[in-house]
């Protein structure tokens, strides 16, 4: 009896695992990203606001003033150095990458760029334990919104002695941003990526 409870008991632990690498093998890398940009080397998709005087009276804690975001996809080649934004390039895996500019009161702009690891949160995040943010999707728009982690966000380079950050404040947690035409993040990829 004992033999027949281990032999059942052996069988659904097989099965169970057979099944979990099933369903681990029919994930698609990145797949919350899929709702924002297909993962195709070279596409890319900008977003931007530039928040009114009524929006800024209306929410006077509110720092931020105007912010643009850039996501794009890359390729990588085999040795993972370097990257393919042509879709009928040669390459072995993709990543999403993102840019971010965002102007305070008072401020000039300040960027910072990252990558968005698999994850299923949406996450970007910025090297140099820069923080990150993590996006969603609005029903019915082609709108997201940019939603700073805990601790924010490292803006510019990750000079240790420059650290500037852009953290959750008040009214500067998260941000809906609209959907635009992808030239207007030409000048912000170029200065983060050089490509």
């Amino acid at each position: 009896m004992r033999g027949r409870a281990w032999r059942n008991a052996f069988a659904i632990g097989l099965a169970l695992s057979c099944a979990a690498a099933a369903a681990a093998e029919d994930a698609k890398p990145h797949e919350k990203m899929l709702a924002f940009l297909p993962a195709t080397p070279g596409a890319r998709a900008c977003y931007a606001r530039s928040y009114d005087a009524k929006h800024l009276a209306e929410h006077p804690r509110q720092r931020v003033t105007a912010l643009t975001f850039l996501l794009r996809v890359v390729g990588y080649d085999e040795s993972g150095d370097h990257w393919v934004l042509d879709p009928a390039g040669k390459y072995e895996r993709v990543d999403y990458q993102f840019a971010l500019s965002a102007t305070r009161r008072g401020e000039k702009a300040l960027t910072t760029s990252g990558y968005c690891p698999d994850d299923p949160n949406a996450l970007c995040i910025r090297e140099c334990d820069g923080g990150g943010v993590t996006l969603e999707t609005i029903a019915g728009s082609q709108a997201l919104t940019i939603r700073l982690n805990d601790g924010g966000v490292r803006m510019g380079a990750c000079d240790e002695g420059k650290q500037i950050w852009l953290r959750p404040g008040a009214d500067d947690k998260s941000f809906r941003v609209e959907k635009v035409a992808v030239e207007q993040c030409a000048a912000l990829e170029k200065s983060e990526f050089g490509k």
